[in-house]
């Protein structure tokens, strides 16, 4: 037990590692799948968590499933209304303020060019990392 309360010292230097660990991942561009396609055999350790931190994530036993607030969802279908554009540019500020994220139904993009985007994303992020542009 007192070899666990120990670590407590070492934690920024952890944290420092963990850091450059993923910083040097985040520069490889290779992702996920370029990990996979290295062969790869277990996961690497900055993407583990300590259980501790993991408690922190998990939803209070004593609050119902029912009582979890739902992704908002923002309707776009009178965003051409001078009445309407207002109340639903204050949903999107309120939705990314609260949660960082919302679902928009009503967009008016059809489901091809949803799909054709879905795809073409898919096929820049399993391409090999050498043929990836480089980022900022």
């Amino acid at each position: 037990m007192a070899a666990t309360m120990n670590t407590v010292p070492d934690a920024p230097a952890k944290k420092n590692e963990r850091f450059k660990a993923l910083k040097q991942f985040d520069e490889s561009k290779a992702g996920v799948k370029g990990l996979i396609d290295s062969g790869i055999d277990s996961i690497p350790s900055f993407f583990v968590h300590p259980p501790e931190f993991l408690e922190q994530l998990k939803p209070s036993a004593h609050v119902p499933p029912e009582s979890m607030p739902e992704i908002p969802v923002i309707d776009l279908s009178g965003v051409d209304s001078p009445e309407l554009r207002p109340v639903i540019v204050e949903r999107i500020q309120h939705a990314s303020a609260t949660f960082g994220f919302f679902q928009i139904i009503n967009h008016g993009v059809p489901v091809e060019v949803q799909d054709r985007t879905i795809a073409a994303v898919r096929a820049f992020h399993e391409q090999p990392a050498e043929l990836k542009p480089e980022g900022d």
